[in-house]
């Protein structure tokens, strides 16, 4: 009888937290531990892991856990992680594993597995860290530029390499890595937890009118996301649009910040952050009290490299999008079909095309009905999760993908 396949996750954050941010990640697991022993690796979390994949994996967890609201705790934490790659790296080769899938693109983690585990490492490649968290600063690019080229070398050794947008393979590509081994998978969308409800009710759980246009938007709240040019474009569009609002949801390290130049510009009244929200039906029905979504970030290079999950919920939802023009984004959001793309600037272009939103209600209705279409076809669960479990099979059991 043949051995069955083991497989090592390898994710920062640890299950529950995981399952946050992609939360076909039960199901996911359940799919792949049909065929493939799966250990999975991550710190501690304060939530309980969810009972389905502690039911279908080993959990090995590391003694720490990362506030995600705190920038000073995710940096530490990270290189916490980055200190234990090669203790993590050891224990994996030790159960006798021999592949590992690396689920998130943190410096020096492909090498690590390669150097002290072996060959067969497989990685998702989307929000690129250094860019992110380094390069905004003038006297660390440097280092961000020496980072990111030596994880590209490690990638260029990559079994398989998962990729947010077909994008990402290009870029990767100009980079000397073999696009035969890069597979673009799209985020899912569970449409049992984003999927349009009663508006009206919605709209009266977060304090809003028939009057009122709401603009809306949720995620982690980090410098990237750009929320700070979108505030002052509001206080420019209420000039003549006294009547949109500006639904933030989430949280985290840019929040003081946004919250202190919301008074600034006075927008206390026509701007809401909620912080975050209990569960994601609540996120839900936030989505659904809006009546454009908005996906932004501030035009990164690496923010090219992945579909936002802002994106692909409020399509979810039925959300007419209105979305920063950057290369991952532009796949899902197709001009004047299913919304409108503007320059990461938040400048002309952005307040032209906002208000056209605003003035038009049949052409929202519109544009949302494409939306929510496209969604169901681009980011179907079922298809993700067997497109995915297909590829780590395939990469457990050291064959090559056709």
């Amino acid at each position: 009888m043949n051995k069955r396949p083991t497989i090592a996750f390898w994710f920062r954050y640890g299950a529950a937290e995981h399952t946050e941010l992609f939360h076909a990640l039960p199901d996911l697991l359940e799919a792949l531990a049909e065929n493939v022993d799966i250990h999975y690796f991550g710190m501690k979390s304060d939530r309980p892991i969810p009972e389905r994949i502690r039911n279908c994996v080993t959990i090995h967890e590391l003694p720490f856990h990362v506030r995600r609201t705190s920038n000073a705790d995710k940096m530490f934490k990270t290189l916490v992680w980055i200190l234990a790659l090669p203790w993590l790296a050891r224990k994996t080769r030790s159960l006798g594993i021999q592949a590992v899938y690396i689920d998130e693109t943190i410096p020096f983690t492909v090498y690590a597995a390669q150097r002290w585990v072996g060959p067969r490492v497989a990685v998702t490649v989307a929000d690129f860290f250094v860019d992110i968290y380094l390069a905004p600063h003038a006297v660390l690019r440097p280092l961000a530029r020496w980072i990111r080229q030596f994880d590209i070398n490690a990638w260029k050794k990559a079994a398989l390499i998962i990729t947010r947008a077909k994008t990402t393979r290009d870029y990767l590509a100009t980079q000397g890595i073999d696009p035969t081994r890069v597979l673009p998978i799209y985020d899912p969308c569970d449409e049992t937890v984003f999927y349009p409800t009663d508006k009206t009710a919605c709209r009266k759980e977060f304090g809003y009118t028939d009057h009122d246009v709401v603009l809306v938007h949720h995620g982690i709240l980090h410098p990237n996301k750009g929320n700070d040019r979108i505030l002052v474009a509001m206080a420019r569009i209420l000039k003549t649009h006294p009547h949109v609002k500006y639904l933030l949801v989430g949280d985290g390290p840019d929040m003081p910040r946004l919250k202190a130049l919301v008074e600034e510009l006075g927008l206390q009244a026509s701007v809401k952050l909620t912080g975050w929200l209990p569960g994601r039906g609540d996120v839900n029905r936030a989505l659904n009290a809006g009546d454009i979504g908005l996906v932004m970030r501030v035009g990164h290079e690496s923010d090219n490299f992945h579909m936002t999950g802002a994106l692909v919920h409020a399509m979810a939802c039925g959300l007419p999008i209105l979305a920063a023009r950057l290369g991952g984004i532009s796949e899902a959001v197709r001009e004047n079909h299913n919304g409108f793309l503007f320059d990461p600037v938040c400048g002309e272009e952005f307040d032209d095309k906002f208000r056209r939103m605003l003035d038009d209600r049949s052409l929202r209705r519109q544009m949302g009905d494409a939306a929510l279409t496209d969604a169901r076809e681009l980011f179907s669960m079922s298809s993700v999760i067997k497109r995915t479990v297909d590829a780590l099979v395939t990469f457990a059991a050291g064959e090559s993908r056709s």
